[in-house]
């Protein structure tokens, strides 16, 4: 058995490295191969080498954020399970599925213990967590761009970087127009939206949930959308998601989706894909089954 680890060295304090320098220290008998992305989509070369020497008996451990994680999952083959442990800034899907820490997650990886979940696939990329619009795309597009970002990073206080722009976002952040098709052919218009996130998992944005039901291990897509037309009730918005009253909301909207949903926008529409700024005009999403240790 050989323990492939694809890792993100950048991602959130750029701790990826002393983890897999503690993997190694830690089981010093188990051969151990690591890829380190250096770039943008790097994680599509570093599955090709994966691949070059992948046997049946192996182990894959991915060590980044939601992103890379995201990013992986899109190259790699369908029947090849994975283990992950989260470095990133955000890490929502690890808070999502109450990840463990590196030694059970090591256990669960070496023992083979895998669980089933869905992940929604498209030619733009893997939806771990969320396709984002209008508030929640303008934040990650900010924060990517923010000096302060990596400052904060340092000091182990990411998130509050997605707290301070969200504020600014009450008075700057663009709105968002869509339209989407369900599989039977209905079609939703939705226009001049503030907040929309079709999610596959709870959270967005370091720990702000987006619906407390969603989930990789549903097979449904949880869309929640919001106008807020005004200052105020864009904060009133803001507060449903902070303080958890998503079902109480008389904002929030929910609909429940599934798999062959497609989304057209509008262009220049700001669109956001597991905290990864992307162009797209449509996309066409389709479940996907994996396996993660867990």
């Amino acid at each position: 058995m050989t323990l492939f680890i694809i890792a993100n060295p950048h991602a959130g304090a750029h701790q990826a490295r002393q983890v897999v320098e503690k993997i190694k220290k830690d089981y010093p008998q188990l051969e151990q191969k690591v890829f380190y992305t250096s770039g943008p989509d790097d994680e599509k070369n570093q599955v090709k080498y994966l691949l070059d020497a992948w046997t049946d008996d192996d182990r894959l451990l991915i060590l980044g954020g939601d992103g890379t994680l995201s990013k992986v999952l899109y190259y790699l083959p369908e029947d090849i399970p994975f283990a992950y442990y989260p470095v990133g800034s955000g890490n929502d899907f690890a808070k999502a599925l109450s990840l463990p820490d590196l030694a059970t997650t090591m256990a669960n990886l070496l023992a083979g213990t895998s669980r089933e979940l869905t992940i929604f696939v498209d030619s733009a990329g893997v939806l771990l967590n969320s396709l984002d619009l209008g508030f929640s795309a303008w934040v990650v597009k900010q924060a990517a761009q923010s000096r302060i970002k990596s400052r904060l990073n340092q000091l182990g206080l990411g998130k509050l970087t997605y707290i301070l722009i969200a504020i600014l976002s009450l008075f700057k952040s663009s709105l968002a127009s869509v339209t989407l098709k369900k599989p039977s052919g209905e079609l939703i218009g939705l226009k001049d939206i503030y907040f929309f996130s079709l999610a596959n998992n709870t959270y967005f944005g370091g720990g702000v949930m987006i619906w407390p039901t969603a989930s990789v291990f549903s097979s449904q897509l949880d869309l929640v959308y919001a106008k807020g037309e005004h200052f105020w009730q864009r904060v009133l918005i803001l507060l449903t998601l902070v303080f958890k009253r998503h079902q109480s909301s008389p904002y929030l909207k929910h609909q429940v989706l599934v798999s062959g949903t497609s989304l057209t926008f509008f262009d220049g529409t700001l669109l956001s894909v597991d905290g990864e700024i992307i162009q797209e005009h449509q996309i066409s999403l389709t479940a996907q089954k994996r396996r993660i240790y867990l």
